[in-house]
């Protein structure tokens, strides 16, 4: 209980401040604590300014705090703002971006993965074709045929670059694609079965049995 008042205590601290820190740029800022997120309303003309005062905050308070930025909308589609807003922040969150402050532009793959992840799960997908033949097989007979296709799919077909970013000889690395090709059943020169197999290796986690999320 004690922790959990502190956490509250400092989400407060923070809250307030980012408010006396937009009210300094613009009198009709405004800023509140929403559970664990502090979200504030900024008159802006773009998102480029509204990234720099966020960044600007975010040097002046600490490198304990994320902040994403939604887009820039008139009052009658605030909603959408901030749901980008909250999109940016999950992804800064989840630590699959490199910035501690970016907007909905600056996270365009990884937020877009995420919402695909939010499909997945809300309607009980579960993973089919090429890939779930290819971890079952690796599950199996501890192989890393799953793993090779990553590193191919990666390299972009590159048989030298991917082979060495898993650390095998680069023969050893086509007998696998080969293998990976017959257990898979996966046509790899056919650019829609790439897609898919890059899509689904991006969507689930091989060791889990639902979406990476």
């Amino acid at each position: 209980p004690a922790a959990h008042a502190r956490l509250l205590t400092e989400r407060q601290q923070v809250a307030d401040a980012f408010a006396m820190h937009l009210t300094a740029v613009h009198p009709r800022a405004a800023a509140a604590l929403i559970g664990d997120v502090a979200y504030a309303i900024l008159p802006a003309e773009s998102e480029d300014r509204a990234l720099r005062i966020a960044t600007d905050f975010r040097n002046r308070i600490g490198n304990h705090v994320l902040v994403g930025v939604g887009q820039v909308t008139d009052g009658l589609t605030l909603s959408r703002s901030r749901a980008c807003a909250d999109l940016v922040l999950r992804v800064l969150r989840a630590g699959r971006a490199s910035r501690p402050v970016a907007r909905v532009s600056d996270v365009h793959s990884e937020g877009l993965l995420l919402e695909l992840s939010d499909l997945i799960a809300e309607r009980g997908d579960t993973l089919t074709g090429p890939v779930a033949r290819l971890i079952a097989y690796d599950r199996k007979h501890s192989a890393c045929l799953v793993e090779t296709l990553g590193a191919w799919l990666d390299a972009f077909g590159d048989v030298a670059a991917a082979s060495a970013a898993v650390f095998v000889h680069p023969n050893t690395f086509r007998y696998r694609l080969r293998r990976l090709s017959e257990v898979g059943e996966i046509d790899l020169s056919d650019p829609n079965a790439r897609f898919a197999a890059m899509l689904q290796l991006r969507l689930w986690r091989p060791d889990a049995a639902g979406p990476a999320r």
